[in-house]
């Protein structure tokens, strides 16, 4: 029987987009899930047969994809952040961009003897982060990969760094610096950022693993629940108004994590009285749009 608890996430920046580097150096990832798995696609034949039965089914694509969920720690998860904005950190600063990045995402299973699951050409296809009030913070990376292989040893010469021990981070003591732009005082309870890219397999023939991965389109949107202390909002929201947000995740001054948007539109502002002894909250929507001054839809900085 093989245990989850001693699953392991391993991954290695690729040079070539679907191969894994020889003599690999594989970090160890920080996870709390993973549901990374292939997807095999069939088609069976339509011959006629007079006993009524399928003549044949066959194979004619191979994919893979998943989600790997983790807790927010510093530093964990930068080399993914990287796949996930399409850019390298320039000078502690990442913005979305259009540099494709993949990965080679090794799942090992080590409750009696190795079992490797390896997922070449692995792209980050979107995050989702999740803060609450009282509550860790939380997130998921979506990760699409050309196709998955199956061993019983290492990769010869492979080695496997440990990941760091920053503290993870909540969304209590570790959430500052909130502003939004003609937004008034803003005091919220929960705040949810999704940004995705959109991708999708590339499908050829003579093959049933996928060509690649196309790019889409960025997209960063988000939900929110504030309390309805004044109007600021509502209005901004009826009028019309561009707006950014600025919050940070991480300690006062170092090992922190500031976002930036820095031009989006609330596309709902729903105020509403849900029943007696609860408070009055504005359940806001909002997405990014591209900002010239900043050159991209969401920066990060980091102070390490």
């Amino acid at each position: 029987m093989t245990d989850s608890s001693q699953t392991r996430l391993a991954y290695v920046a690729e040079v070539t987009p679907g191969t894994t580097p020889a003599t690999p150096v594989f970090k160890k990832l920080r996870m709390t899930g993973e549901t990374l798995a292939p997807a095999i696609q069939y088609v069976s034949s339509n011959e006629i047969r007079p006993d009524r039965n399928v003549a044949d089914m066959t194979r004619v694509g191979q994919e893979a994809a998943g989600d790997i969920n983790f807790e927010l720690s510093y530093g964990s998860f930068d080399d993914l952040l990287e796949g996930l904005f399409f850019n390298t950190w320039a000078t502690n600063v990442l913005k979305n961009g259009i540099t494709k990045k993949s990965f080679t995402i090794e799942k090992t299973y080590a409750a009696n003897s190795n079992q490797f699951h390896r997922y070449p050409g692995s792209v980050v296809n979107s995050l989702s982060l999740n803060m609450n009030a009282k509550e860790i913070v939380t997130g998921s990376f979506n990760v699409m990969c050309q196709t998955t292989t199956s061993a019983q040893a290492i990769i010869a010469g492979a080695t496997y760094t440990e990941p760091n021990a920053n503290p993870v981070l909540n969304a209590a003591n570790n959430f500052a610096s909130l502003s939004m732009t003609g937004g008034g005082t803003v005091q919220l309870r929960t705040l949810s950022l999704n940004i995705t890219n959109n991708l999708e397999q590339q499908s050829v023939m003579g093959q049933v693993a996928s060509k690649g991965i196309r790019a889409g389109q960025v997209m960063v949107t988000g939900e929110a629940e504030a309390y309805f202390d004044s109007q600021e909002l509502f209005e901004l929201f009826l009028a019309d108004t561009a707006t950014d947000l600025t919050f940070s995740l991480g300690g006062a001054s170092t090992l922190k994590y500031v976002f930036f948007i820095p031009k989006l539109k609330l596309t709902a502002n729903n105020v509403s009285a849900d029943g007696n002894n609860q408070d009055v909250m504005q359940k806001i929507s909002f997405q990014a749009y591209f900002d010239a001054t900043t050159a991209a839809q969401i920066r990060l900085t980091r102070t390490p």
